[in-house]
């Protein structure tokens, strides 16, 4: 029986809220799907002391994990792309000529991670424990037009569940509740999320993951 054990590089801590947990379930589809033999998908785990803008101390903290994961996530919010295409690729160039022999994969939602959190309508009213929405927020594919999710977020917040997103504790809440039950097939129609998930099946694949 094989297990999948993915650590995460993510840009700041209201993505621990998120990502850790929508990617482990994310990869619990995958291997289903593709991967049936992969019995296992273990808890993402963030690395907070590694950064995400600059090579060395995310080399440095994966140093510290060796041996103990499969795959490396490294996210990066893809707005602008003036800034982080370079530090991306910089990423990159990086990890492949260090001696790390797992495969680096890119999480890079279009703007802002918060674009993956809107994705699925149903999850939203979940999460904000309304019977519906008064004004539907943009989802599906059309998140990546969103030129500022954030404030979505927060405008959900106030406006739809009548929660102050500035008090402690209340984003963060919101954050998990849809990391916990977003669709992934709803994901799936978000381009930057099924261009991850891509990445992933080829990842999987030169690492010896069997189809079927």
């Amino acid at each position: 029986m094989r297990s999948l054990s993915c650590v995460l590089i993510r840009e700041g801590p209201s993505d621990d809220w998120f990502l850790p947990i929508l990617l482990r379930r994310a990869l619990e589809d995958l291997v289903i799907e593709s991967f049936p033999a992969c019995r296992e998908v273990q808890e993402v785990r963030s690395l907070p002391k590694a950064g995400n803008q600059s090579p060395e101390p995310v080399l440095a903290a994966l140093e510290q994990e060796r041996g103990t994961f499969d795959v490396v996530l490294y996210h990066h919010d893809g707005a602008p792309p003036a800034k982080s295409g370079p530090v991306l690729e910089r990423m990159r160039q990086t990890w492949r000529t260090s001696d790390f022999e797992e495969p680096l994969v890119a999480v890079v939602p279009m703007r802002e991670t918060e674009a993956w959190l809107l994705a699925d309508q149903a999850a939203l009213v979940r999460a904000l424990n309304v019977r519906k929405l008064g004004r539907a927020p943009v989802s599906g594919p059309e998140v990546e037009s969103c030129p500022d999710p954030k404030a979505v977020v927060e405008t959900l917040l106030r406006d739809e569940a009548g929660m102050n997103p500035k008090k402690n504790g209340v984003v963060r809440n919101f954050y998990v509740s849809v990391a916990e039950t977003a669709g992934i097939a709803e994901l799936r129609k978000v381009p930057a999320f099924q261009q991850w998930w891509n990445d992933m099946i080829e990842a999987l694949e030169g690492l010896g993951y069997q189809h079927g």
